[in-house]
């Protein structure tokens, strides 16, 4: 059976490549962003050949809706795998990060991510053996000095994905999260800046793209990406906190 897939935040990035590599392996994409004038672009470009482009507005319910009964009108009523990826960063000492920014990363991040979710829902269910991947950060490892907000959001995106994949089972839908650390996107970029050259970007975004496609088909909750992360996170849980606390600064910090 030919796959459904549904991409927030697919104009650009890690969501675009995420795109390209199910289309690739001929799966049915709807690619939906916020931005409309990139979008345009793609779908001219004729890159995409059997596809569907549509605006979404992850803060808003009704652009929510709309986009996923416009992607469910082209795909026979079919979601086999929804990626939550649509989000923004805004680095820098916290204090002096505007609150419009800081209240941004939780409208888009947290609340977005969280409609999105909740509105697909009834999609997921009515798909057997569909799957939601959500794009996470290895910033959910530990809170990250400089992204504070942005570090707090991807927390909340673990934790979500854990009890959803916990409450959705019996109606056999998959949850999953992708965990990369810096890639090599403009989001990356801005939080290398933050990092004052230790974050920088260590992994492309096709290497995302391809652990995104990989939860989709896997059994497992969480894809932590790159080896120091992986290091990063079990030393993080075993570690005593004075110690994991002085990990954290020493990897986080110029």
């Amino acid at each position: 059976m030919r796959k459904s897939v549904f991409i927030t935040g697919a104009a650009q990035g890690i969501g675009l490549e995420i795109a390209r590599r199910f289309a690739a392996s001929n799966c049915f994409v709807g690619l939906y962003d916020i931005n409309e004038s990139g979008l345009s672009a793609l779908e001219s470009s004729g890159e995409f050949s059997d596809a569907c482009f549509g605006s979404i507005d992850v803060t808003d319910k009704n652009s929510v809706s709309a986009a996923l009964e416009h992607y469910s009108t082209r795909s026979g009523g079919q979601l086999h795998v929804l990626i939550n990826n649509a989000g923004v960063l805004s680095g820098g000492a916290f204090h002096e990060i505007s609150p419009e920014a800081h209240q941004m990363m939780i409208d888009v991040n947290v609340a977005g991510l969280t409609r999105v979710a909740q509105l697909a829902f009834p999609y997921l269910k009515a798909t057997p053996d569909s799957v939601m991947v959500n794009l996470c950060s290895l910033s959910s490892v530990h809170g990250i000095p400089g992204l504070a907000v942005y570090s707090s959001s991807k927390f909340y995106v673990d934790g979500l994905t854990q009890a959803l994949s916990l409450e959705w089972e019996p109606y056999d839908i998959r949850v999953s999260c992708v965990k990369p650390p810096v890639v090599n996107t403009s989001m990356g970029h801005a939080a290398a800046s933050t990092l004052a050259g230790q974050g920088d970007p260590s992994m492309e975004a096709d290497d995302v793209a391809l652990a995104g496609e990989r939860a989709a088909s896997g059994r497992r909750v969480s894809y932590l990406l790159g080896m120091q992360g992986k290091i990063w996170s079990r030393l993080d849980k075993w570690l005593p906190e004075a110690l994991a606390r002085g990990l954290a600064r020493r990897l986080t910090s110029g």
